[in-house]
């Protein structure tokens, strides 16, 4: 499983025979708890703390935002926000996610991208409005036969 941001900020500090004090100044933080809070994902930096972290630990300012998860989180919340529905759907394919592999789950995003004439390209930062899988059709209604009505019975006749 990927490393958390905290556990990969944790694990260079660590490498690099940092201290978390020394690497809490190096960034600007003003305490330890701050950093032990990030690391032990607690808390989340500010963005404009990622340039610090990754000069401090020689790593790209990409790098460390390759593992920041906020931004797909929020564009869930956004989005279940306005369609409570697409909870359930999202479950579906978290559930179907943990049997692949990330390239496997996009491959099959996009086949059923162009499978539904949707875009291949998902704009950086929101989650597309298209739907992602096939509009599923309500299963058709088991037609019964009408049991026939009942004949009149003959009516007897006195005389």
């Amino acid at each position: 499983m990927k490393e958390t941001f905290g556990q990969y900020i944790r694990s260079l500090r660590e490498q690099r025979g940092l201290t978390q004090r020394a690497l809490s100044q190096a960034v600007g933080f003003r305490s330890l708890a701050h950093l032990s809070d990030i690391e032990s994902g607690k808390r989340n930096p500010a963005k404009d703390t990622f340039a610090k972290f990754a000069k401090a630990l020689g790593v790209t300012v990409n790098d460390l935002e390759c593992r920041d998860t906020r931004g797909p989180i929020e564009a869930a919340k956004v989005l279940f926000g306005r369609k409570p529905e697409m909870v359930g759907a999202f479950l579906t394919i978290i559930e179907a996610a943990h049997k692949m592999d990330a390239e496997e789950l996009v491959s099959r995003v996009k086949m059923v991208r162009l499978e539904t004439g949707g875009s291949d390209a998902a704009p950086k930062g929101r989650i597309e409005s298209t739907p992602a899988a096939r509009p599923v059709k309500p299963p058709e209604k088991e037609k019964r036969e009408q049991p026939e009505a009942p004949k009149p019975l003959p009516q007897p006749t006195l005389f």
